[in-house]
């Protein structure tokens, strides 16, 4: 059964053959009677975690086996089509309960000549092991397979394929290895090659994928390539399942990029948030809008003078600040990252921050006869603005971001929200404007004076 589809040629990365053949009984039994694909795993089913973490390493190209409930799953990745703007056309393995050997096979009509990435539908892989998969070229009749060489965390040894690598080239491969150095992480990069080895194993009345592999090793043409350190997991169990959403969730944080604030009191927030949110069809960009306009509103409560109406707007743009966060958690969980919407959430970040500045300012423009409050206030908020620019002006001109030491902490959106949050809490809000300002400008000054007089020792490490 073949959907009217035909790949597209316009680009020339390689088809990608995922393999959705199987029953997965093992996994399906924590999920009644939904078919494994369609399993959703931290707000995508698996079969959409497949096409996504393949669309990330740059892959537009797919070829789907089918077997078991053919018609529920090739739904399902038509849907992914449709809502992930890629190509995928559909075989259906006709004697697939054998072994994955004849799904792999029967995709052999719809590949054409050119080298081909192959993997399962229930791998979960890290878009940059694909990609380094694909950064290595293959010699004429080859066949690839990415491996892991840190066996102490393999999940399961027990399921676990186990593969012997010698010189660069797989010597053995299988489940029942008594010698071996490296995990079979499920992720090939193949020739036809592979088809030839898959005939003859079926000749021999053995069907698994194993089998028409070694019977490529036996003619020296399996490479390895190493992916020690990249995250993958084969989830065909529901102890797999639980740590394939452990790992996911380990994604969520940016890490070193962010600021105090966020890694002790936002994140931990967020992250909860983003659980929760990832369950629903929002969107990074739903979220980056939904937290724009909270801290509107919160601006609005900043705005008036009424002390009650402070500490409501103080609360709002601080919950607005953590729920900053949940759009980018989003985005890495369900593997939606573009730079469009990265470009969004800066721009509405800087919009958001101008009007709870301005907001302050005219709150205490309204309480005090001054001439100074409007120049001041405004200088201070201009603060915010130079916060971001000098950072984005480095990393432009010297090509690398700026270190992320304390100095550049101290002018960042996560704290000057809470300073001003708490300011509207206590009843000075202008007051908190005005103290977390001068500190911002006195930061950006400092990273000036450095980048000025000494660039040569700002290194990522750099803790000024």
């Amino acid at each position: 059964m073949y959907l009217n589809k035909i790949l597209s040629g316009k680009n020339n990365t390689p088809v990608a053959v995922i393999l959705a053949a199987g029953e997965g009984s093992r996994l399906r039994s924590k999920h009644s009677s939904v078919p494994k694909p369609l399993v959703r795993l931290r707000g995508l089913s698996i079969a959409e975690r497949s096409i996504a973490q393949l669309l990330a390493a740059g892959i537009e190209r797919f070829v789907i086996v089918l077997g078991y409930n053919a018609m529920v799953v090739q739904r399902e990745f038509e849907r992914i089509a449709k809502q992930r703007h890629c190509h995928i056309s559909f075989v259906e393995a006709t004697n697939w309960k054998k072994g994955n050997g004849c799904s792999a096979i029967a995709a052999a009509p719809l590949i054409g000549n050119s080298p081909f990435l192959l993997t399962m539908v229930d791998h979960v892989l890290a878009p940059e092991m694909i990609r380094d998969v694909l950064a290595e070229p293959l010699a004429q009749d080859e066949i690839a397979l990415a491996v892991d060489y840190d066996t102490k965390n393999v999940f399961s040894l027990f399921d676990l394929t186990k593969v012997n690598v010698f010189k660069g080239r797989i010597a053995s491969i299988g489940k029942d290895l008594t010698t071996w150095n490296a995990g079979d992480t499920g992720l090939f990069y193949c020739t036809l090659k592979l088809f030839e080895g898959l005939a003859i194993a079926h000749k021999q009345n053995k069907f698994s994928l194993t089998d028409g592999i070694k019977e490529c090793i036996s003619q020296g043409r399996v490479r390895a390539i190493d992916v020690t350190g990249k995250i993958w997991l084969d989830v065909d169990t529901p102890e797999a399942f639980k740590e394939a959403t452990r790992r996911i969730d380990s994604v969520m944080a940016k890490g070193k990029e962010d600021g105090y604030i966020s890694h002790y009191i936002n994140r931990p927030l967020s992250n909860r948030f983003s659980v929760v949110l990832s369950k629903t069809p929002l969107t990074p960009n739903h979220i980056t809008l939904l937290s724009f306009f909270m801290a509107l509103l919160g601006a609005v409560g900043l705005s008036t003078t009424n002390p009650w109406f402070w500490v409501a707007g103080g609360i709002i743009i601080q919950i607005a600040s953590i729920v900053d966060g949940c759009d980018g958690e989003i985005a890495r969980i369900k593997l939606l990252q573009s730079p469009q919407g990265a470009w969004i959430d800066t721009m509405l970040d800087r919009y958001s921050d101008l009007a709870i500045g301005f907001a302050v300012i005219f709150s205490a423009s309204q309480m005090y006869d001054s001439v100074w409050i409007w120049p001041v206030g405004f200088i201070a908020t201009i603060s915010f603005l130079m916060a971001s620019y000098v950072n984005k002006e480095f990393q432009i001109r010297f090509h690398r971001p700026y270190p992320n030491n304390f100095v550049n902490n101290l002018k960042r959106r996560d704290l000057r929200i809470l300073v001003i949050a708490i300011g509207a809490v206590i009843g000075q809000p202008f007051v908190a404007l005005l103290a977390i300002g001068a500190l911002t400008h006195l930061a950006v000054l400092q990273i000036m004076i450095k980048v000025t007089y000494n660039p040569s020792s700002l290194t990522s490490t750099d803790n000024v």
